[in-house]
């Protein structure tokens, strides 16, 4: 396995996007026709397009880094006996966002993330139908790049807005617990979006909390997190603890803020049968 001084993360990012690209163009193919919709063991819904998009960043990562194995939503019956043992690891969703896929919404991504020793040092986020893409290394900034622009760096807010905006997904939405958290958060602005994007929006400014209380997978959460963190932003579980990944059997997040205000204590919204979490301090990230 290599070791992290002969990874240069800067030069990741080029053929990184050149293989969500590729991924998207797929995706875009199928979004483009009629498509077939099954259901995976956990119930959750698959396409064309996420099998497609799976196979081409494979065969992409496989070719640009042969050394690092990939761990992919589409592909994640590897056991821990095996993957406790890789120091790095490509975590990929290739159709982050498929039931927005299906709706035909427009509001889903590729997500691809490199991890090192549990954390995340590099995240790349391509949105297909309008082909922005946002992307991050450890130390390098984040970045936001419209398409036939240059890239430019996006800055979290470090002082929540007035009323507080609130992105959330549609189906989360209708959970008791998110109205019962944004009940007690007082006054806010709350959006519903589908996929990264919400991640992607606290990370550029526009918006000043996600709050997810409910599964997703590790894939979900891994390209968004050091977006945020290189944006001065945090992603972190509610107990304010930055997400940690492939460090447990199962793949599955806990509950957890997208932020940009650090003096904010946002787990004292939780009611009180919620575990509740403790002012966050920069050290403690």
């Amino acid at each position: 396995m290599l070791d992290a001084p002969h990874i240069d993360l800067a030069a990741l990012v080029d053929p990184v996007q050149a293989v969500a690209r590729e991924a998207g163009r797929h995706i875009l193919e199928v979004y483009a026709g009629g498509f077939s919709v099954t259901e995976k063991a956990d119930q959750s819904p698959v396409t064309e397009a996420d099998l497609a998009a799976h196979g081409s960043i494979l065969c992409g990562l496989a070719e640009l880094t042969p050394d690092i194995p990939i761990l992919s939503e589409e592909a994640p019956d590897v056991s821990f006996a095996e993957r406790s043992r890789w120091e790095w690891l490509w975590l990929v969703d290739p159709l982050d966002g498929t039931r927005e896929f299906i709706k035909r919404s427009d509001q889903f991504s590729v997500n691809i993330a490199l991890i090192h020793r549990h954390e995340v040092v590099f995240g790349l986020i391509l949105l297909p139908v309008v082909g922005i893409c946002y992307h991050a290394y450890r130390g390098g900034g984040a970045y936001k790049q419209l398409v036939g622009a240059r890239a430019r760096r996006i800055q979290a807010a470090r002082v929540c807005h007035y009323p507080v905006r609130v992105v959330s997904s549609q189906g989360s939405y209708s959970t008791r617990r998110l109205q019962d958290y944004l009940s007690l958060l007082g006054p806010h602005r709350h959006f519903c979006l589908g996929g990264a994007l919400k991640s992607c929006l606290v990370a550029e400014g526009e918006a000043d909390l996600y709050p997810r209380f409910g599964p997703t997978g590790e894939w979900d959460t891994a390209a968004a997190q050091i977006i945020l963190e290189e944006a001065g932003g945090y992603l972190t579980d509610t107990q304010f603890r930055p997400l940690r990944y492939n460090a447990r059997p199962v793949l599955i997040n806990p509950d957890f803020f997208a932020f940009g205000d650090v003096t904010h204590d946002w787990s004292r919204y939780l009611q009180q049968h919620y575990p509740r979490g403790r002012p966050l301090s920069l050290s403690s990230y």
